[in-house]
């Protein structure tokens, strides 16, 4: 028997007689050569693929908390009265203290707007919508509801922010549907007005001492002149005023709540005079009192879109 060695594989050799020749055939036979190298099972020796390492989660929860004010004092619905409110220093409980917010985004360092995208809680946030109640029913807030939400539990992107932005008010998608069939807190009647006109925005009432007698000094924001009834069949296509405001604050919105302060908003008001139509602002065209307060409200007052130049309601602490 002869041997050849070829490259990878052996091959055997050897002669064959042939039934009706003397002549020989030399036929190759491949023999496994036994010299298998060893596989690393974690490896693709066929890949130049390299594993890359965990960078973790690129969003995370965080919470903005809020906190009602009057002044440098925390409001509760028993630390009334209150005292040097407006233009003529009046003295007032607040007996309502209720508002939506929504389209919230976060100041990257670099100045890019992040989305903070709500958790989806089944009760307080809704969407890219969420409601901010700070009475509880106690002392002089008879008409509110128990339970409170100061805080906003979201998602975003992982990092450090100087600055968020919302808008104060209920997206117009949202505005114009029965409340009775609506989810929460899209279902809370009281902040509702009528399918056409929507919700109240924010609801913020006070009961004003006017000379020892008390009267009320009601700020219920929402949109006005719209155009198609619900009730009726009919589609709401536009509203004249919208009344949406916008809210912009510097700072690590993280570090501290922020305050919505109740004082800074009737700064420019007289609580205890009332122009004509109810008392307070019902944000119509011809109410005398509204003026004074959009601006406060993030609504530029010749417009109706939201304009955050001029916004005191929330502030950072």
């Amino acid at each position: 028997m002869k041997r050849r060695v070829l490259v990878g594989v052996s091959f055997v050799a050897f002669t064959v007689a042939a039934a009706c020749s003397d002549s020989a055939t030399i036929l190759p036979i491949v023999v496994d050569s036994g010299t298998d190298a060893p596989v690393n099972p974690g490896v693709d020796a066929g890949s130049d693929a390299t594993t890359l390492p965990d960078t973790g989660p690129t969003e995370e929860e965080r919470t903005l908390t809020f906190r009602a004010q009057v002044g440098d004092k925390a409001f509760s619905c028993t630390g009334g009265p209150w005292t040097g409110l407006g233009t003529s220093a009046a003295s007032a409980d607040i007996v309502d203290f209720r508002l939506y917010v929504h389209d919230v985004k976060l100041i990257a360092q670099d100045g890019t707007e992040v989305p903070f995208t709500l958790k989806q809680d089944g009760k307080w946030q809704y969407q890219n919508l969420a409601l901010l109640d700070f009475e509880d029913k106690t002392g002089t807030c008879a008409n509110g509801t128990t339970e409170t939400n100061v805080k906003l539990v979201g998602t975003a992107k992982a990092g450090t922010y100087k600055g968020v932005k919302f808008k104060l008010g209920v997206p117009f998608a949202l505005n114009h549907a029965d409340p009775a069939k609506a989810p929460s807190p899209l279902n809370v009647t009281a902040l509702f007005w009528a399918w056409n006109s929507g919700y109240k925005f924010a609801r913020i009432d006070a009961r004003v001492d006017v000379d020892g007698t008390p009267s009320p000094f009601l700020i219920h924001l929402g949109s006005t002149g719209c155009q198609g009834d619900p009730a009726i069949g009919e589609t709401v296509t536009k509203c004249d005023q919208e009344n949406r405001g916008e809210i912009s604050l510097a700072g690590d919105p993280f570090a501290k709540p922020i305050l919505v302060d109740y004082k800074s908003l009737v700064a420019a008001s007289d609580l205890k005079v009332n122009g004509s139509g109810p008392p307070g602002c019902m944000s119509g065209m011809d109410d005398p009192e509204c003026p004074a307060l959009f601006p406060k409200l993030g609504v530029d007052a010749t417009t109706h879109l939201p304009n955050a130049a001029q916004q005191a309601l929330f502030r950072a602490e």
